[in-house]
């Protein structure tokens, strides 16, 4: 095992590694502050019209993803990393490019520079860090999947406190510049480590414990990868209209943009302690227990709705945030523990089209919104809705599980 065969100090680095990178993919959940901003820059453009920018982002995060699976049989983990960096910056500083004077156009270019080159570096760094780090840590897998994804919650919640410093000051166009200069600066000063970014091996002892796992094929025709797909598909599009319309339904009902980005520390927070309570008691346990956070969080936001009372919609955006970011370490665990560790990069990145398919569900959001006259009760509905699958697939997970053994 890869635990027994490194020292302590070499994990703890490359833990570290992993974290400080992941500290950079959290960039996109910016879009959360930058909607309002945005719709004021561009009055032509709707809540719907933004929901599909963010909603689709999500579905080319996953093919980002899906082609750092592949490509890391055939260039290193460094490269595909350098090419996070190039790609987010020229997506999110192409924004300062839009001809505000033609909202179409620029609507356009939002959706090419958002989805085609900013969505898609993120997916290759997400690919390169969680592949390069989980398979290093086969007893602790839950641990630190979840301080991953935790760290991808730290760093929205960062980066939006930023954005509302730059914000006044710049204007969205060039604080959209600055955050992709950070990323790709960032990148730089970790590839100056010449060991940065290590692939993941066997090591040492491959000779007499080679890697195994389920390749690519096999691992589909799993009935239980699909339970384990239609779950996370559930609670990710639960957590991504959370995301998307946080700080505009902070806004709405009293509050502030910058406390309704209290759900991304909850994600980050979530991710940690329900990954690591995996290693611990199980994958079917964390299934429900995530789904049970979620369904209750729709029932606090519809309740707060209802009352017009904020406290309680900031604590369903909260109790969501813990789940979804449940969901998201303990699936990215779950598919190494389940499908082992040979074709994790490839796995990983298939996977992920739960993702994609929770991209094209949330994208419905914004026009529900729309559909309300600015009422997000819809969208709550859709919330407890979306947690139900999640509830059904937990309950089926033991029957599904010993069937497929």
């Amino acid at each position: 095992m890869a635990e027994d065969r490194v020292g302590k100090g070499r994990l703890a680095a490359i833990a570290a590694e992993g974290i400080v990178a992941n500290l950079l993919l959290g960039t996109l959940f910016i879009w959360s502050v930058m909607r309002n901003p945005l719709l004021e820059l561009f009055p032509q453009w709707s809540e719907g019209m933004l929901s599909i920018v963010f909603g689709f982002h999500n579905l080319f995060t996953s093919a980002g993803i899906l082609l750092g699976g592949f490509l890391a049989s055939r260039i290193s983990s460094r490269r595909i990393f350098l090419l996070l960096g190039i790609l987010v910056f020229l997506g999110l500083g192409g924004f300062t490019l839009l001809p505000v004077d033609r909202p179409g156009l620029s609507y356009a270019m939002v959706i090419v520079l958002f989805w085609l080159f900013a969505a898609v570096g993120i997916g290759l760094g997400i690919s390169a860090v969680q592949s390069t780090t989980i398979p290093w840590f086969p007893r602790h897998s839950g641990l630190i999947s979840g301080a991953l994804y935790m760290a991808l919650g730290v760093s929205s919640v960062l980066l939006a406190a930023l954005a509302e410093v730059l914000l006044p000051a710049f204007g969205v166009q060039t604080t959209m510049l600055v955050f992709g200069a950070i990323v790709l600066i960032v990148v730089l000063l970790i590839l100056l480590d010449r060991r940065s970014i290590l692939p993941p091996r066997a090591d040492a002892g491959e000779a007499r414990a080679p890697l195994t796992g389920f390749a690519p094929g096999k691992m589909l025709r799993s009935p239980v990868f699909w339970l384990l797909i239609l779950w996370n598909v559930s609670l990710r599009s639960a957590g991504l209209t959370l995301l998307d319309h946080a700080a505009s339904m902070s806004v709405a009902f009293g509050g502030t943009a910058i406390v309704a980005m209290l759900i991304s520390p909850a994600n980050g927070l979530g991710s940690l302690t329900i990954g690591m309570t995996m290693d611990r008691v199980g994958t079917r346990a964390v299934l429900r227990f995530s789904a049970g956070l979620m369904l209750a969080a729709g029932a606090l936001l519809l309740l707060g709705d209802r009352m017009d009372h904020y406290p309680l919609l900031l604590a369903g955006l909260l109790l969501g945030g813990l789940a979804y970011g449940g969901s998201s370490s303990s699936y990215s665990a779950s598919v190494k523990n389940i499908f082992g560790p040979r074709y994790y990069a490839k796995n990983f990145g298939i996977s992920n089209i739960a993702m994609g398919c929770a991209a094209l569900i949330e994208s419905v959001s914004g026009f529900l919104v729309d559909a309300g006259g600015g009422s997000y009760t819809a969208v709550l509905w859709m919330v407890l809705l979306l947690s139900l699958p999640a509830i059904a697939c937990s309950l089926a997970w033991g029957r599904v599980a010993r069937d497929a053994a």
